[in-house]
């Protein structure tokens, strides 16, 4: 670690200072890049070839249960839960911890409701449930909006790596970006899912190992647990059950437990992404197994980054780096944490910038695998007439399919820099398309009596609503309204460079004659709930008004094991009587 010494701010009391990488960092952060690139050059030439679009979407079906559970956890412990989870605690408390309850929610639905059907089914693509149940328009529309949330959530996912190593070597975020992209782009178009799913493993387990370290590390510097529990509960850190029932509230117990439930369901329970890997084992329990080890990652990972931001608040509230300038967003807050409490220890911050990228990388190699897939069953094969060539165009396409999305991604990441706090963004954008997904495939599964004209009807409002709340918000600033708990650069050197006041510091809200329309204040973790509410409601009066689905007529197999009780056990069809034959006067008189 070095340490940029003409910029050094520091009072007899506590130090804060500009830090970055040593050469070892930038060793170890090199090697864990060029191991990710390896591995889809080992999957890609010298491996089993996969030229086939089932080696390429699926690894030939043959995945263990524990590589596919870590893939399946790294593509979604990515650098937004790494960096904003952190952040989000140490502004607004620990009411996050509140996704135990996300998690247990969402595997039950997960295991019980959605992963049977996919699994008897063994579709290539989730979207092609759809075109099962409902036709072929409701499939398309819901692969348009899957597409649409790759690329408003891919480059959120590069953006927050990127910023942390800008933040800890002193780079050009611009520069990093597309780096990050290019050895992605790399490693997903060469090697497949194979690639993907032992690449996620590795990189899963430096994240964990690494962020194992700096907590503790994290936790000796502040002075012990029961010093971090004392310090973040006199700072009004410690909310674990805010019952406040309100919709409007940023954050509660509800909003996190059922807010995010529909949210978490929509990116695993019926994400194409995390479908495709556990489709690819051979078995439904051994998905169930790869299901519940997911479950277990993701709680992990969630609460050691909710205990990483009272340690962070807990070493810095009376000296905050924000407030002083020495960071310039709460979302590199992580990086500097990790340089001033491990910076002592040579390649250690390396190694933990490293399992930030990586968690991009493992989140944007899914969704690029995986849109492949979808771009080409969807809007592509339907045009190109069967033959023995078309299994090796389907895996070409795809391979150039991931490297077009992969450089728009890139792109857009310059406009993300120019957003709010990862964590909300994340969230809210997610809430643009993933309760309307969700909705189409909880109406296919749970309402027999849907039908297509009812989903489409249905899903058109729901996106509409979503849409339309999620804009509202964002031109009003709802985000401006929201207040922060307070921080303090009491303890602080002032300096030249340090304008703000040593007094605690919160956000303010607006005045009340400014306050935006009710329904934009709505808080952001009920985004996809009410988008699944709105198209499960609507999508079913609509489908009673133009003629609802007859049971009879239905296959069993498109519905959870739930509803199938009480479906009728076989198709059958109304046979007309034929009417009795007269008897003959004869015959009547013998009788």
């Amino acid at each position: 670690m070095s340490t940029n010494n003409s910029s050094l701010v520091g009072t007899s009391q506590k130090f804060v200072a500009y830090l970055t990488f040593g050469w070892m960092d930038y060793t170890l952060f090199f090697v864990m890049l060029s191991i990710s690139a390896a591995v889809g050059v080992y999957f890609g030439f010298f491996s089993k070839k996969q030229d086939t679009k089932k080696e390429y979407l699926f690894g030939g079906k043959a995945m263990s249960y524990f590589p596919v559970a870590m893939s399946i956890t790294a593509g979604h412990v990515s650098g937004i839960t790494l960096l904003g989870i952190p952040s989000e605690v140490y502004k607004y408390g620990t009411q996050y911890a509140a996704c135990i309850f996300t998690t247990i929610f969402m595997c039950f639905l997960t295991s019980y409701i959605f992963l049977p059907v996919f699994h008897k089914l063994q579709l290539t693509s989730t979207f092609e449930y759809l075109e099962l149940r409902f036709g072929r328009i409701v499939r398309q529309l819901a692969s348009v909006l899957y597409t649409i949330s790759l690329i408003l959530h891919t480059p959120l996912v590069i953006y927050g790596p990127a910023l942390a190593f800008a933040q800890v070597t002193g780079s050009d975020m611009h520069y990093v970006a597309p780096a990050i992209g290019g050895v992605c782009i790399f490693y997903t178009t060469v090697g497949g899912l194979k690639a993907v799913v032992w690449t996620d493993t590795i990189q899963f387990t430096v994240t964990i190992v690494t962020l194992f370290i700096v907590l503790t590390l994290g936790i000796i510097s502040v002075g012990g647990i029961g010093e971090i529990w004392r310090i973040s509960g006199e700072g009004g850190r410690l909310i674990f059950f805010d019952m406040n029932p309100s919709p409007f509230v940023r954050s509660s117990f509800w909003a996190v437990s059922l807010g995010l439930t529909t949210s978490w369901a929509a990116n695993i329970s019926v994400n194409q992404s995390s479908m495709q890997r556990f489709l690819a084992v051979p078995t439904l329990s051994e998905a169930r197994v790869s299901l519940w080890v997911l479950c277990v990652g993701l709680v992990t990972a969630k609460w050691i980054s909710i205990a990483t931001g009272l340690i962070m608040f807990s070493k810095y509230h009376d000296c905050d780096p924000v407030t002083a300038n020495i960071v310039d967003k709460a979302d590199q807050m992580l990086p500097y944490y990790v340089m001033d409490v491990a910076g002592n220890i040579p390649g250690l911050p390396g190694l933990f910038i490293s399992a930030l990228v990586s968690s991009a990388l493992s989140t944007m190699s899914g969704g690029l695998n995986t849109a492949a897939g979808t771009i080409w069953e969807d809007f592509i094969s339907p045009w190109i007439p069967e033959s023995e060539k078309k299994e090796a165009m389907a895996t070409k396409v795809m391979k150039v399919t991931v490297v077009l999305l992969g450089f728009l991604c890139i792109f857009f990441v310059f406009i993300v820099e120019h957003l709010g706090d990862i964590f909300m963004v994340s969230t809210t954008m997610n809430g643009v398309t993933a309760g309307t997904i969700t909705g189409f495939y909880v109406l296919g599964m749970m309402v027999p009596w849907a039908n297509y004209k009812g989903a489409v009807i249905g899903g058109i409002i729901g996106f509409t609503a979503s849409t339309w709340i999620i804009v509202g918000a964002q031109v009003e600033k709802v985000k401006d309204t929201y207040v922060s708990l307070p921080t303090s650069i009491a303890n602080c050197a002032i300096q030249p460079n340090m304008t703000h006041s040593t007094e605690s510091t919160s956000a303010s809200p607006v005045d009340s004659e400014d306050k935006p329309m009710i329904l934009y204040t709505i808080s952001f973790l009920y985004y996809s709930l009410i988008g699944i509410t709105v198209v499960v409601v609507s999508g079913t009066m609509a489908s009673f008004v133009t003629g609802r689905s007859k049971l009879n007529e239905l296959n069993r197999d498109h519905f959870a094991p739930i509803v199938q009780r009480f479906l009728p056990r076989e198709k059958y069809t109304e046979v007309p009587l034929k009417p009795i034959p007269e008897v003959p006067d004869k015959e009547k008189e013998a009788m």
